[in-house]
């Protein structure tokens, strides 16, 4: 299945060695204990890569300028979230109840174009092993922001959503550190099993954290900022940008 990627309307495999390198052990069977299913109800497809333009790429529904190190993709605000713990899940993600948003992605495909602007998951130390992990996370940092189509919002940084129930103040000026997620012991790619891609309170199964973590311990303190004004169903747009980007040239 990976030979799909190597179609000619790919770029060039100098891009996509680190990719490789991190999505095969992702896709790995996993090994049930009980009636076994099909291999293909097992094993997620690998995701299809397009050049869209000279310096443009597209993801499933991701678009990812490997100029300006940069990824976007849309989704919806979730409805019913009181705690917050993460920004964004996955479709059909298992932690939507406490997150801010639905993207229109899952975690294998998030996780490639991460990797398409230049983040590399061996430059990062301390990643959570769990949930309310105290250690601070070190890595790659990316820039995350949200706006919505048309005129509903402005646009914003992520932490913005983060609203200190306790403290009566929203977050602002963290950092966001790309930590790749992990494997479960089956093989199994963790963000692609949970559907959370964008967390802060330290969780092993987030692609990219808030590193100085929020709401540790401390479940229920974080909500979603009412200061936002954003409505269950409102359409936005996030986008990542790497701050540290050493992309392979697709031209080479």
């Amino acid at each position: 299945m990976l030979g799909r990627l190597w179609e000619n309307r790919m770029p060039q495999p100098s891009v996509f060695a680190p990719v490789l390198l991190w999505l095969v052990p992702a896709l790995a069977i996993a090994q049930n204990t009980g009636t076994q299913k099909p291999a293909e109800a097992q094993t997620p497809r690998p995701p299809a890569v397009e050049r869209i333009g000279p310096n443009q790429l597209r993801v499933g529904a991701i678009q990812v300028d490997t100029t300006l190190h940069e990824i976007s993709v849309g989704g919806t605000v979730n409805p019913d979230v009181r705690a917050l713990e993460f920004i964004a899940n996955a479709r059909a993600g298992l932690r939507a109840y406490e997150t801010a948003l639905t993207l229109d992605t899952d975690g294998i495909t998030f996780n490639t174009a991460l990797l398409l602007i230049g983040l590399d998951r061996t430059r990062s130390k301390n990643a959570p092993t769990a949930h309310f992990d105290r250690a601070i996370p070190v890595g790659d940092t990316v820039e995350i922001s949200i706006e919505c189509p048309g005129k509903e919002c402005q646009r914003f940084p992520a932490e913005r959503f983060m609203y200190d129930a306790e403290a009566k103040a929203a977050l602002s000026n963290g950092s966001w550190v790309y930590t790749g997620s992990s494997f479960l012991s089956d093989g199994r790619y963790h963000a692609q099993v949970d559907g959370s891609l964008i967390g802060f309170v330290h969780d092993p199964a987030s692609i990219i954290e808030y590193a100085a973590g929020a709401g540790l311990s401390r479940y229920g303190s974080i909500v979603m900022n009412p200061g936002l004004g954003l409505k269950p169903g409102t359409a936005i747009v996030l986008r990542v940008k790497a701050l540290r980007a050493v992309a392979a040239d697709p031209k080479k």
